[in-house]
């Protein structure tokens, strides 16, 4: 009909909804609205504006995108702080200043975006990322959980999206548990813990120095110095030293755990304890076949599992490939 006004939300005052209109209803507006919505209110009220940075990717990229491209823009991207990192199809590769500006103006809370240009990979599990929009360091400090993280997202990885993930662990540390985080990166797994189980210990190693870094001085930001211990080095190193020590033992290094299954194995208490343990897998991929994969290296290591209490596919990470996560209680 014509009569909604554009350029300002609609708002809710009790149960009724508000919407603006650009008139007054005429006499024969009122008998269509009444036929088609039934009982409805005619009133004067004040409305909110739309804030310019409030439309969504698409509408602000349409001017500067040619339309057979605006499918293709990431539905998605991982805000770590104020920094947006998304990725590009190479279709787009071309406009990605012009996708990196239509974030910023949809996102205000973000100052920095990056355009993904490679894998994670290499020892420290990094990957290549590119400025295309934005200002500042690529050092942020992240928020999830009442827990406060300061990362260089060039010389770390770090996941949001794997936010809920972390809780789920933490959630069932119990009093007085000794875990060892086997790849902590700058501890979103080892603090949250700590924070949520002030009883228990963390033993939280990595390989990567700049994690290890990140990783202390988030330790003292979140006060939980004397719960949980950083260690630089590979967590290899330490089987023995930690050898029956652990209740539950974190793997989220999906690309290498299946690899450190051994240690977590060895580390653990002789009357049995927890594995979080995270692979990959092919899309359409059998999980029964991961579990017993998982089951087989266990038993080679003297021990076997009692129960599986968790395994399903947690993440995406492309069009062909899923992260999962597998839960065991190993004795």
């Amino acid at each position: 009909m014509g009569l909604k006004l554009e350029g300002f939300r609609f708002q809710r005052v009790g149960g009724l909804v508000g919407i603006p209109l650009v008139r007054s209803p005429s006499v024969q507006d009122e008998a269509t609205l009444r036929k088609e919505l039934g009982d409805f209110r005619i009133k004067e009220a004040s409305f909110e504006a739309f804030r310019p940075g409030s439309r969504n990717l698409v509408d602000a990229v349409r001017p500067v995108v040619p339309p057979n491209l605006l499918s293709q823009l990431p539905r998605s991207l991982d805000v770590v702080g104020e920094i947006a990192i998304i990725e590009l199809s190479p279709e787009l590769y071309p406009y990605s200043r012009e996708v990196g500006e239509g974030i910023l103006r949809v996102s205000p809370h973000v100052r920095l975006v990056l355009k993904k240009v490679s894998d994670v990979a290499g020892t420290f599990r990094t990957r290549g990322l590119q400025v295309i929009a934005g200002s500042g360091r690529m050092e942020t400090i992240h928020r999830e959980f009442d827990c406060v993280y300061r990362l260089d997202v060039s010389s770390v990885y770090f996941n949001p999206r794997l936010a809920h993930e972390r809780r789920r662990i933490a959630e069932q540390v119990a009093k007085g548990e000794v875990v060892v985080d086997m790849f902590a990166g700058v501890g979103p797994y080892s603090i949250l813990i700590a924070k949520l189980q002030p009883q228990s210990k963390v033993y939280a190693f990595d390989i990567n120095p700049s994690a290890i870094k990140y990783l202390k001085e988030n330790i003292l930001t979140n006060r939980v110095a004397d719960r949980v211990i950083p260690t630089l080095g590979d967590v290899r190193e330490s089987r023995n030293r930690l050898c029956d020590t652990a209740d539950r033992v974190v793997m989220n290094l999906p690309s290498e755990a299946g690899q450190y299954l051994d240690v977590a194995s060895h580390i653990l208490k002789a009357a049995g304890g927890h594995i979080h343990f995270y692979g990959f897998t092919s899309r359409g991929g059998a999980l029964d076949i991961e579990r017993d994969h998982f089951e087989k290296v266990v038993l080679s290591q003297n021990r076997r599992v009692r129960t599986f209490s968790y395994c399903r596919v947690i993440k995406e990470i492309s069009p062909g490939r899923m992260q999962f996560a597998i839960d065991a209680f190993v004795e």
